[in-house]
C-alpha cells in the first residue's frame, strides 16, 4: 500500500481528499474477492467536432505536492482555460503582524515556485494561486469582523499578488462552514462581505482579479449561507463552486447525483451572472469500510484515489470491472479484502472522464463560465478529448447582461359538468426554481394576465384554466430579471369542443 501525504496544511471539507490521498499506487497485501462485472459505457456520446478553436471553459487547482504532473496536464491543454490556480498560500495565525495573520507559502521552494509561475505564464491563462485557511477555528471570521485587522489582511493579500506578478488570488476559506459552526454564521456573513469588497475593489484598482472557492449554496442539506454569494457578486471575477464531497462519511458518489448538480447550477445563476460561476468537479474518489467480520482484523481506513488511477487503485481490478452509476455518472466498485479470518467489505467511489463530460454539460446548459476541477493531474487522460469537443461545440460564457431563457408548452383538456378544463405545464431553461409564470389570454387585441404561478427545483410549471369561450388565444410569459430577460411562448388556440 501507498504512502500518505502528511505534511501538508489541510481544511476542513475539500481538502480532506489530502489527508487520505494514496501516493501512487495503492497495492493490498491480501486476496481480494472479486465478481466479473460488465464493462461501463460512457455518459452519452460526444457530437462531432465542428471545427473551430475550443472556448476556455476550464479552470481548476494545481496541489504542490504533485507539482509536476499537475503542470504538465495544465500546459498540455492550456487551450481549455481561462485561469488556473495552483495551491501556494496558506493563512497562518501569527502575533507579530496588525491582522494576526500571517500568510505562509506551502511546501514549494520559492526557487520552484518562481520557475513553475515562468512555466504557467504566457500561455493566455489567469494565475490566481490560492490561499487557503489555516487559523483555526473561528480565527479568520474575527479577523474580518474587526475594521483594523480587517484592512491589514486585505493588504497583505495585495501585497502577496502584487509582488509576485501574480494575475489575482483565489480565496479558499472553508472554516466559516466546517470548523466554526453554523450559530456564528449571522455574524460572520457581513463580515466576510466587507472583506471581500475591500479587496476586491483593491485588486480591481490595479488591473488584479479576485476568485473564491465556496461550498455549494441553494441545496437541501448543503446551503453555506455564510458565503452570502449575491452579497460578494460586485467585488469577485470567478465564484468556484465546489459541488463534492456529496458523500464523505459514508459510501456514494463523491460529485453527488447530477440532478443536485443541476439544483446548485441553477441556484447560481440566479443570483449571479453565469459568466462569473465557475462548477467544481471532482477527479478524485474514496474507498470505504462498510463493514468486518471474522476475527484478527487490522486497522482499516478510508482511502483516497486519483481518477487516472482506476485501473490500478484495487489490487486486480481493472477499469472495466467498475460499474458506472447513473444517477451520478460515477464509477463505483464494491469488493471484499480478507486477512487470515478477517474479512473486510468495502465501497470504492470514483469519477471518471465520462463523470467530468456529463458536468461540463451541466455548465454549459447554464451558460455558465465552465469547470474547476480539483485536481489537475489527477483526472484521466481520456477526458481532455471529449472536453476539447465540448469547447468546440457548446456555449459557455454568457454576457454579464441579462440572458436569454427557453419555455416549453403542452396543452391539455378535460371535460367535464362544469365545462372544460385545460391544464398548461411545462418547463423553462437553464431550469430554476421560483420563476414566474404567467398564463395570458389574448381578448380585444390585447393580452391579459388569468393565472400566475412560480417554477419547481426542476423549472417546471402547471397551471390551468376552464375554457367557457368557443376559442380563445393564450400564450406563456416567463417573467424577467435582473439576470434573464422576459421571454414568451408562441400564441396557442385553445377550443370548446
Amino acid at each position: 500500500m501507498g504512502t500518505t501525504d502528511t505534511t501538508r496544511a489541510v481544511t476542513p471539507r475539500r481538502h480532506r481528499a489530502r489527508i487520505l490521498r494514496i501516493v501512487g499506487t495503492a497495492i493490498l497485501a491480501c486476496s481480494v474477492g472479486l465478481v466479473a462485472l460488465p464493462a461501463a459505457s460512457p455518459a452519452g456520446a460526444v457530437v462531432p467536432s465542428s471545427g473551430g478553436v475550443p472556448k476556455r471553459m476550464m479552470s481548476g487547482w494545481l496541489p504542490y505536492w504533485t507539482t509536476a504532473s499537475s503542470v504538465d496536464a495544465f500546459v498540455a491543454n492550456a487551450d481549455l482555460f481561462n485561469d488556473i490556480s495552483p495551491f501556494w498560500h496558506n493563512a497562518a495565525k501569527s502575533t507579530s503582524t496588525p491582522s494576526r495573520v500571517t500568510i505562509q507559502n506551502n511546501s514549494l521552494s520559492s526557487g520552484s515556485r518562481a520557475s513553475n509561475l515562468a512555466t504557467l505564464r504566457g500561455r493566455g491563462v489567469a494565475i490566481l494561486p490560492s490561499i487557503t485557511d489555516g487559523t483555526g477555528a473561528g480565527h479568520l471570521s474575527s479577523v474580518m469582523k474587526s475594521t483594523t485587522k480587517r484592512a491589514a489582511f486585505v493588504s497583505q493579500i495585495v501585497n502577496l499578488v502584487t509582488a509576485n506578478g501574480y494575475d489575482g488570488i483565489d480565496l479558499d476559506f472553508e472554516k466559516f462552514a466546517f470548523s466554526d459552526g453554523q450559530s456564528t454564521w449571522d455574524a460572520t456573513r457581513p463580515a466576510w462581505v466587507a472583506f471581500v469588497a475591500a479587496l476586491g475593489s483593491q485588486l480591481h484598482a490595479r488591473g488584479k482579479q479576485l476568485a473564491v472557492s465556496v461550498p455549494p449554496m441553494g441545496v437541501a442539506g448543503n446551503n453555506y449561507w455564510v458565503y452570502d454569494w449575491a452579497g460578494i457578486e460586485p467585488y469577485i471575477d470567478k465564484l468556484r463552486i465546489m459541488a463534492y464531497d456529496y458523500s464523505w462519511s459514508t459510501p456514494g458518489p463523491i460529485g453527488g447525483p447530477l440532478s443536485w448538480v443541476e439544483k446548485v447550477a441553477a441556484y447560481a445563476v440566479s443570483v449571479l451572472p453565469p459568466s462569473k460561476v465557475q462548477l467544481g468537479t471532482p477527479t478524485y474518489g474514496r474507498d470505504w469500510v462498510k463493514g468486518t467480520s471474522g476475527s484478527g482484523c487490522p486497522s482499516t481506513a478510508q482511502k483516497v484515489y486519483d481518477s487516472k488511477n482506476i485501473g490500478t487503485a484495487i489490487s486486480g481490478v481493472p477499469e472495466s470491472s467498475w460499474k458506472r452509476d447513473g444517477a451520478s455518472q460515477e464509477r463505483y466498485f464494491n469488493y471484499t479484502v480478507t486477512y487470515g479470518a478477517c474479512r473486510v467489505s468495502r465501497s470504492a467511489w470514483l469519477p471518471d472522464a465520462a463523470t467530468v463530460d456529463a458536468r461540463a454539460r451541466i455548465a454549459s446548459k447554464y451558460g455558465l463560465n465552465g469547470i474547476a476541477t480539483w485536481t489537475i493531474g489527477g483526472e484521466q487522460s481520456s477526458q481532455w478529448a471529449p472536453l476539447r469537443e465540448i469547447a468546440r461545440t457548446l456555449p459557455f460564457s454568457a454576457p454579464d447582461g441579462p440572458r436569454g431563457q427557453a419555455v416549453s408548452v403542452k396543452v391539455s383538456k378535460k371535460s367535464g359538468k362544469k365545462g372544460r378544463k385545460v391544464t398548461i405545464k411545462g418547463g423553462v431553461s437553464p431550469a430554476r426554481a421560483g420563476v414566474r409564470i404567467k398564463l395570458q389570454v389574448k381578448k380585444s387585441g390585447k393580452w391579459k394576465t388569468v393565472n400566475t404561478v412560480k417554477t419547481a427545483g426542476s423549472g417546471g410549471y402547471k397551471t390551468s384554466v376552464k375554457q367557457s369561450a368557443k376559442r380563445s388565444v393564450y400564450r406563456i410569459k416567463v417573467v424577467g430579471t435582473a439576470r434573464y430577460l422576459t421571454t414568451y411562448s408562441g400564441s396557442f388556440t385553445v377550443r370548446a369542443s
